[in-house]
């Protein structure tokens, strides 16, 4: 996996009241067993880190020895042939020598192992090569010697004829366990299923649709009874954020989403730091996944958003939240982008912003702000007129952020009237090989807009929506095909982006190439963090990551031919990613797939596109593109009924700037500056402009007829509002109704 870390817990192996939890795949590339303290800090217990090129890929626990302490049982990716090792537990920490697996005959086993499941005293391992298949074996640890028994090799022809990954994972079900064999291939998921006792018996098999779910965190496959029913589901996670739940039963196999789904419970990246794993840790305890309890209580932390940041802050609330990205950051800079609420404060000695707000306050409120943080150091070296000079120069990742908080008053919330920015996601194809009579027809729902269009004998067709306009748990289609005939040969693209984990998966079948792929920009420098992770499926090897000083990306390369280009472009935060591929292949037939919204508002795009017998990558290259997404959120307390009150609006995302725009008026103007203005009736009402006048009433004149205005019902500066004098009827003092003023066609 692309720079994941894996966390697993939580046991109490020394006896002492406090949890501790394994991490795989951190920072430090090693196997680490740490102990939280009260305050929630990490104490290291024990580290392991493999020799020459081995990885750790899996992780698990069990008491092999049956003297009520947990094994570590781990296997791994190497060279050498000892792929499954066990720690034993000394009282306070794990042994520093593992103890390694091999076969009666002395020869280790020869295999590449894959994710490692486990039950009871049921294990399973998982491997794409040499055969796509799984081994489940039982471990027996006695008087320090570890041997493997009942091993036996569970095969399906279902997932045997494929090119993806292979997994595993063990569940119960009316007290009998199951082994289940998947391997993902485009939008299926190939699943056999097999009895743990008679692994020669397949129980049932099935290709499962995964709805737009992509990358299974193979770590985290394990059983759970989610609707306690006493009967165990498979969890499988993905890296996009989806969760599915494997049932099998008499009717079958059914595979349907959990309650776990986007809760983000599993996914965390190999930067993640202490306050990051602690509340994964908590969630999913709370979500029931762990038994064990951390013992800090959060419901002994003060009123405060001490570490969470929320976006509602009543009156009387404190806002006290910690910037950094984990307490283990190196602080450098931090400067506001914007000039923040009146006494917003930002403490530099524990590193938060600071904040009690007022009734003036009430309503939204932003606040930008920049913040560094010290990756590491280099040395540089130079000369000067005494000789060489050398001095430590840091290497720094910006982090550009905005505090959204809704200020609500303690007696009426208000209820904002919100102006959301629009969201475009659109894909497009331009290409000579679609004839200029080929009609491609639209079938689908708003919000989805189609073009078709011809620049010199090269077509463009495209789809485009607007992301803002779908409501949540809701899910959008569509199909813009080709009016000719279906060709009998059809290679198909899918590109996946789920916006809210920002992953784009790419996938080709028939694939290209049957290794998978993947690319994290933000590891290739810390600059790059805003742009997804990019995953690719059956494209060809020679996929690569660099970057340009422009900040471009560029994924593959080539100097042949080429017959069309793909665009897309998808709406991020304060920038569209925008994505080029270059392509020589047949005419595109189709382009079909749908939006999903779910109910926490994460959106995800699906797209797929059809093509005539071929398609060969050659080109692609990504980049971002900023753009200005201003949401405006109308309180209804700051709409009176007099013009006197000012409007409020905020930015969710950047500084908004209100245009003044002066309309101009070819009437005539007459003011005094005495209390009163009156202007005198000529052949047509004039215009009249009304400046702001303090503690003044204000008097005009129209043909003999006098209307006052009083003091509280106009309150607006120069050259800002023109009003027209209405028709020779009196107007009633409370009042004054006028026209709504028109903006020129290039204002806000």
């Amino acid at each position: 996996m692309a720079g994941n870390l894996f966390v697993f817990g939580t046991l109490d192996l020394n006896n002492n009241g406090k949890s501790e939890i394994l991490l795989l795949g951190g920072l430090s590339n090693q196997l680490e067993y740490v102990e939280l303290d009260d305050d929630g800090s990490h104490h290291l217990l024990w580290a392991y880190s493999p020799q020459g090129n081995a990885r750790v890929t899996d992780a698990r626990f069990h008491d092999l020895n049956h003297d009520g302490k947990e094994e570590l049982i781990i296997v791994l990716q190497s060279n050498n042939n000892h792929w499954l090792n066990v720690f034993e537990w000394n009282g306070k920490t794990f042994s520093s020598n593992p103890k390694s697996i091999e076969n009666g005959d002395g020869k280790a086993d020869k295999i590449r192992p894959g994710n490692l499941a486990g039950s009871g005293n049921v294990f399973a391992v998982s491997m794409s090569t040499p055969t796509r298949s799984a081994e489940l074996f039982s471990l027996i640890l006695e008087d320090g010697n570890l041997r493997k028994s009942n091993s036996q090799t569970i095969s399906a022809a279902l997932v045997n004829n494929g090119y993806g990954p292979v997994y595993v994972g063990i569940f119960s079900s009316d007290r009998e366990s199951f082994a289940a064999l998947m391997s993902p291939e485009g939008d299926g998921l190939k699943t056999s299923v097999f009895s743990a006792s008679n692994p020669g018996e397949e129980l049932a098999s099935d290709l499962l649709v995964m709805n737009g779910a992509r990358v299974i965190l193979s770590q985290y496959i394990q059983p759970f009874d989610e609707n306690k029913d006493g009967v165990d589901e498979l969890l499988v996670p993905f890296e996009t954020g989806e969760v599915y739940a494997l049932a099998f039963s008499e009717s079958g196999l059914t595979f349907t989403e959990s309650k776990l789904s986007q809760a983000d419970l599993f996914k965390m990246k190999s930067s993640a730091g202490e306050v990051e794993i602690n509340r994964t840790i908590l969630a999913r305890i709370e979500n029931g996944l762990y038994d064990s309890i951390l013992k800090t209580d959060r419901n002994n932390v003060p009123d405060s958003l001490l570490f969470l940041v929320t976006d509602t802050l009543m009156l009387g609330d404190t806002l006290n939240i910690f910037i950094l990205p984990d307490s283990i950051s190196d602080f450098y800079s931090f400067n506001w982008r914007a000039v923040p609420p009146d006494k917003m404060h930002f403490n530099p000695t524990d590193y938060k912003i600071e904040w009690v707000p007022t009734r003036d306050h009430i309503g939204v409120v932003d606040a930008s702000y920049g913040l560094s943080i010290r990756i590491k150091e280099e040395l540089l070296s130079g000369e000067d007129d005494f000789g060489d000079t050398h001095r430590m120069h840091p290497i720094l990742q910006t982090i550009d952020s905005s505090l959204v908080i809704l200020v609500s008053d303690t007696i009426v919330p208000p209820k904002p009237f919100v102006l959301v920015p629009s969201r475009f996601h659109r894909i497009n194809i331009s290409t000579a090989d679609i004839d200029e009579n080929d009609r491609f027809v639209f079938e689908g729902e708003t919000p989805f807009g189609t073009s078709s269009i011809n620049t010199g004998g090269v077509i463009s067709i495209g789809v485009s929506a607007d992301l803002s306009t779908i409501k949540q748990d809701k899910t959008s289609a569509f199909n813009f095909k080709s009016s000719s005939d279906m060709p009998d040969s059809i290679v198909t693209l899918s590109l996946i982006h789920d916006l809210d984990s920002n992953i784009l998966y790419m996938s080709i079948f028939p694939p290209r190439d049957t290794v998978p792929q993947s690319f994290d920009p933000e590891g290739l420098s810390p600059g790059l963090y805003k742009f997804p992770e990019y995953f690719f499926e059956g494209f060809p090897s020679t996929l690569s990551l660099d970057s340009t000083p422009s900040g471009q990306l560029n994924i593959l390369s080539s100097d042949q031919e080429i017959s069309g280009t793909i665009s897309l472009s998808s709406p991020l935060h304060s920038q569209d990613h925008e994505l080029t591929l270059s392509y020589f292949g047949g005419r595109p037939y189709a382009i079909r797939g749908d939006i999903n919204v779910k109910e926490n508002g994460s959106q995800k795009t699906i797209t797929e596109i059809d093509f005539e017998s071929s398609f060969i990558p050659q080109l692609i290259d990504a980049w971002l593109t900023p753009v200005s997404r201003d949401t405006f959120v109308f309180h209804t307390d700051s709409i009176p009924d007099t013009l006197k009150a000012n409007t409020n609006f905020h930015s969710f995302y950047a500084p908004a700037t209100v245009l003044k725009e002066k309309i101009s008026i070819e009437e005539t103007v007459v003011s005094d500056q005495s209390p009163a203005v009156k202007v005198e009736a000529e052949m047509q009402p004039p215009t009249v402009e009304i400046p702001t006048i303090d503690s003044t009433d204000i008097q005009t004149t129209v043909f003999d007829s006098v209307v006052t205005v009083p003091v509280d019902s106009i309150d607006t500066s120069v050259d800002t509002l023109s009003i027209a004098p209405p028709e020779t009827l009196p107007v009633s003092s409370d009042s004054i109704k006028t026209d709504a003023p028109i903006a020129s066609p290039d204002s806000t």
